[in-house]
């Protein structure tokens, strides 16, 4: 059987007294596609920013590669990339700028980082873009950028909320 890359236990979260995710258990294995299915407010997102460290569970765990996020978040986050509902971009950087700050911040090392960069860009189709301030670019590319963001590092495993939001049907493919 193939090791987890990630192991959800008992996993719950409360908003005040509704709870959005109850007891849910399961495991992703390296190499996989997974995703979860249900109805708005079913607990999706909840449950991808409590994986992602972005929320703190009321109870329960998530093990990323063996590591609590709950005890230790930064080693954890190590091996994640992240695009949440609504990217999280700066409007007053250009492309670049920012995935260079994305880059930083996800401890590509500084030699690296340009490298990374002109990669990330063309896997994702934003080369062209590069001098552009974020705030100028349309929706569908402002997705690009959120996307180069989360793989920027190179992560072990990727969570995408709402991927194809903005996306164009033939830029989804």
């Amino acid at each position: 059987m193939e090791e987890s890359i990630v192991k959800v236990e008992n996993l719950s979260h409360r908003y005040t007294i509704q709870w959005a995710v109850r007891d849910i258990n399961f495991e992703i294995t390296k190499n996989g596609i997974y995703g979860l299915l249900g109805s708005n407010g079913a607990g999706k997102s909840t449950t991808m920013n409590i994986m992602c460290g972005v929320l703190r569970p009321t109870e329960g765990n998530v093990y990323i590669k063996g590591v609590s996020i709950r005890e230790n978040p930064v080693e954890a986050k190590r091996h994640i990339g992240f695009l949440p509902q609504t990217p999280p971009l700066h409007p007053d950087l250009t492309v670049t700028e920012y995935l260079e700050y994305c880059a930083g911040l996800r401890h590509v090392p500084d030699s690296e980082i340009s490298t990374a960069v002109k990669a990330v860009m063309g896997k994702c189709g934003i080369s062209h873009f590069n001098k552009r301030l974020i705030r100028n670019l349309s929706g569908g590319y402002q997705q690009r950028v959120g996307i180069a963001q989360a793989i920027i590092h190179n992560p072990e495993f990727v969570v995408l909320d709402e991927p194809t939001n903005g996306l164009d049907p033939n830029q989804i493919v």
